[in-house]
This record gives C-alpha cells, sequence and structure tokens, in this order.
C-alpha cells in the first residue's frame, strides 16, 4: 500500500511541477527602447547660425549599444553647409555621442546632451583672390526627439555650441526616417 501512494505522490507532483514552475516566471523583458532607437536612422536638417546664418544639412544617428548595453548612448553625424553671402562658403562636419535621458513611456519628448568633435571650413573669392580656413574644435549639445504616433518620422531640436572650429552657437531642427 505504501507503494502504492508513494507511486501515486509521485505522479501527481511530476504532473504539477511544470505547470508550478511556470507560473514562477516572469514575463518575458520588454526591449529598452522604441524600435527607431535600436536601429540607424537618417534624416534632414534645417540650420540657424549666430554667425553663419542660414543653412542645411543631414545627419546620421547610430546606437551604440552593442558597445554599451546597459547606457543609452547615440552616435551622431552630421553635415551642415550654410549661406553666409558676401563670396563666402562656410561648411561643417560634426561627429558627436550623445546620452539619451530616460523619461517615462508616456511622454513624446525624448532629450538626449552630449559633446564631440567639429570641423569648420570657410573659404572666400574676392576679385580673382582666393583664401580659405580649416579649423577643428569641440560641441556641447542638447536636444530632444518627439514621439509622432503611427509615424516612423522623428522630429527633432537640437542647440549646438561650438568652442573652438566654428565658435559659433546653431540651432537644427528636422526630421530623421
Amino acid at each position: 500500500m505504501r507503494k502504492l501512494i508513494g507511486s501515486a505522490v509521485l505522479v501527481t507532483v511530476l504532473a504539477i511541477a511544470p505547470t508550478l514552475a511556470s507560473a514562477q516566471r516572469r514575463p518575458a523583458a520588454r526591449a529598452a527602447a522604441p524600435r527607431s532607437q535600436q536601429h540607424p536612422s537618417f534624416g534632414v536638417q534645417l540650420d540657424w547660425g549666430n554667425d553663419p546664418n542660414f543653412g542645411i544639412g543631414g545627419r546620421g544617428v547610430f546606437p551604440l549599444q552593442s558597445l554599451f548595453p546597459k547606457t543609452p548612448l547615440d552616435g551622431i553625424v552630421s553635415f551642415d553647409y550654410f549661406f553666409p553671402g558676401n563670396n563666402v562658403k562656410y561648411w561643417e562636419i560634426n561627429g558627436n555621442v550623445a546620452y539619451r535621458f530616460r523619461v517615462p513611456a508616456r511622454s513624446s519628448l525624448g532629450p538626449y546632451a552630449g559633446g564631440g568633435l567639429n570641423i569648420a571650413h570657410a573659404s572666400v573669392t574676392i576679385a580673382g583672390v582666393s583664401g580659405s580656413d580649416t579649423k577643428a574644435g569641440l560641441n556641447l549639445l542638447g536636444g530632444t526627439t518627439f514621439k509622432v504616433k503611427r509615424s516612423t518620422l522623428i522630429p527633432f531640436v537640437e542647440g549646438r555650441g561650438e568652442l573652438g572650429g566654428g565658435k559659433t552657437f546653431i540651432l537644427t531642427g528636422g526630421v530623421r526616417f
């Protein structure tokens, strides 16, 4: 009789154990960042600077999750071409690293801040005489992205101060896709 009761208890435990074990598991973790922040994105932008005036440009944003798995960092590269007038040509290349601040999921803003390198080039031709100058400097930047419901577009605005290089303040706005 003891063998029969022992066998019944063993069969019952083996039958219930998988159900009990699955009840103790945690649900699958959600992705750490929205899909738009897990893949590279590219965009177009309009610029306004306190010295070179109006400009246009493009940018690429590359998540650095593979290098820093628990830190929300992005690499941002951009090219801006300005129209200062008076036979002056001015452009910049920027390479920055930005930290994405963690905000509640219901927030429509995605603030970030960071810094990086700046290469500014200016050239002028007056009466057949040409001159140019290229300088390297540092950037300090801050901005935010905006969530748009049911869209793959990511609007953004950014302020960038340049130390050395262009030695100017640039406001940028645009859209990434």
